[in-house]
């Protein structure tokens, strides 16, 4: 008689400690409450990487102010879903599986809860980290085309991608998306470099590096 074959339990991930300990949520500096507080609000959550910049307020204040000012700020000429695609594939292409879980779960959830969330379907978020996505316009994909480029090399940017660019996007657009190309850089180095462990309910979503 053939014994039933039963399914291998479900895989349990862990989130890691970090190698120097999180700020408290209560030990924050009080010049970064205004900050955290939105922050938590979009997010759901505290992320990991908050609490290890809190060591630095002076630091985190400064930066989490910069990343509210290039992602989401009414000054904005660039399009903020668009943005966050483009910084999903930055964070993916600089191999970062922090920032890349964060941005791919922002856009996978859907628009209607209380978090910000975006939608995108797993297909189109698939297509948009192995670079299968096709860009609706000359527009985007002036866009994709520069990201992925300077955020492999910044030194071997072709004069193609340039132009396009310049064809394609206004000279405030230009600065903004390179603005979003060094502030992810400088993310993803920060928080590679330090092992920053995922949270545990993002951890699934660290898949899309290395796809």
């Amino acid at each position: 008689m053939n014994k039933a074959v039963m399914p291998p339990p479900p895989r349990v991930l862990i989130e890691a400690e970090p190698f120097i300990p999180y700020v408290r949520e209560e030990d924050f500096a009080d010049v970064l409450k205004p900050t955290l507080e939105p922050y938590k609000k979009r997010m759901g959550f505290l992320p990991n990487a908050l609490k290890l910049y809190a060591h630095r307020p002076e630091i985190a204040e400064t930066l989490w102010k910069l990343n509210s000012k290039i992602m989401r700020d009414t000054s904005s000429t660039l399009d903020q879903l668009l943005k966050r695609k483009l910084a999903a594939v930055a964070c993916a292409t600089n191999g970062c599986a922090y920032c890349t879980a964060h941005s791919c779960s922002m856009l996978k959830k859907p628009r209607d809860t209380a978090f910000e969330g975006w939608g995108v379907s797993e297909e189109e978020l698939q297509g948009l980290i192995t670079g299968e996505f096709q860009p609706e316009s000359a527009f985007e994909r002036a866009c994709f085309d520069y990201v992925r480029a300077a955020s492999e090399d910044p030194t071997a940017v072709e004069d193609s991608i340039l132009q396009a660019l310049k064809d394609n996007l206004t000279p405030p657009q230009v600065v903004e998306l390179a603005c979003l190309v060094g502030f992810w850089k400088f993310y993803n180095t920060v928080h590679d470099s330090l092992h920053i462990p995922v949270e545990s309910e993002l951890l699934e979503d660290t898949g899309y590096v290395g796809l």
